[in-house]
C-alpha cells in the first residue's frame, strides 16, 4: 500500500513539475513576441496565459488524463452563479471603464472580453489543471504549491507589479491563491475562478460586490444541502 502510495505521488509531482516548466518556457518564448493590441492602448498580452494553458493541455494529453473544457458548469446551481457573477464582472467593468474617461465603446467591450479570455487560458492551468490533480490532497497543499508556483512563473515575462515588490506581490499571488482554489474546491467552476481572477483587475467596488454575492450563494446552497441532509 505505501509503495503505490508512493508512487501515486511521484506520478503527481512529475506531472506538476512538467506542467510548470512548459508553462513558464511557453510564457517566456511567447513573451518575446510584441504586443499587437498595445497600439489600440490595451495592455492585454494573452502570450502569457497561454503557457499555463498550453502546459495543461499537453500534459493532460501525454497522460491521457481527459481535461474537459467547458466554462461554464453542467450543474444548474453552479452554473446561476456563474451567469451572475459574469454579469457583476461585466458591468462592473463597464462602468468603471466609462467613469476613468473612456468613450471607445466598442474597445472598451473588445477589452473586456479580451481580458475574460485571458484569466479563462491562465486558469485553466493554475486553478483547474493544479486542482484536479491535487484534488485528493489538503488545501493547505493545493495553496502552498499553486501560490508557489503561481509566483515563480510570473517571472516568466517579468511582470512589472512583481519586479517592482516581490515581496508584496507575494502577498497579492497568496490571497488570489487561497481564494481562487477554494472557489475551484467548493465547484470545479473554470468560469467562477476565472471570473474572480478577472475582477481583481477592474476596481474594488466591483471586486467587493462579486465576493459578497458568490460567497453567499454558495453559502446558500451550502447551508440548503445540509438542511436537506437533515431532514432526509
Amino acid at each position: 500500500m505505501d509503495i503505490n502510495k508512493w508512487n501515486f505521488d511521484k506520478k503527481i509531482a512529475t506531472k506538476i513539475t512538467i506542467f510548470f516548466v512548459l508553462a513558464f518556457d511557453i510564457s517566456y518564448f511567447l513573451n518575446l513576441l510584441s504586443n499587437p493590441l498595445s497600439s489600440y492602448g490595451l495592455k492585454e498580452n494573452l502570450n502569457y496565459a497561454f503557457g499555463p494553458f498550453l502546459a495543461a493541455i499537453i500534459v493532460s494529453y501525454l497522460y491521457k488524463v481527459p481535461l474537459k473544457l467547458k466554462p461554464f458548469s453542467e450543474t444548474s446551481w453552479i452554473r446561476k452563479i456563474e451567469f451572475i457573477g459574469l454579469g457583476i464582472f461585466l458591468i462592473g467593468s463597464f462602468v468603471g471603464t466609462i467613469k476613468s474617461g473612456h468613450t471607445n465603446y466598442s474597445l472598451i467591450i473588445f477589452g473586456i472580453i479580451l481580458a475574460l479570455i485571458y484569466t479563462l487560458l491562465e486558469e485553466l492551468g493554475w486553478r483547474v489543471f493544479l486542482g484536479n490533480e491535487l484534488s485528493k490532497y489538503s488545501f493547505l497543499t493545493i495553496f502552498l504549491i499553486s501560490t508557489v508556483l503561481w509566483f515563480f512563473w510570473h517571472y516568466s515575462f517579468r511582470d512589472e507589479n512583481l519586479m517592482a515588490n516581490p515581496l508584496q506581490f507575494l502577498g497579492l499571488i497568496a490571497g488570489g491563491s487561497a481564494g481562487m482554489a477554494q472557489f475551484y474546491r467548493q465547484t470545479k467552476s473554470w468560469m467562477i475562478v476565472a471570473l474572480t481572477h478577472a475582477v481583481i483587475s477592474v476596481n474594488l467596488p466591483t471586486l467587493i460586490i462579486f465576493l459578497v454575492v458568490t460567497i453567499g450563494l454558495l453559502k446558500f446552497h451550502e447551508t440548503k444541502i445540509k438542511k436537506a441532509n437533515t431532514n432526509s
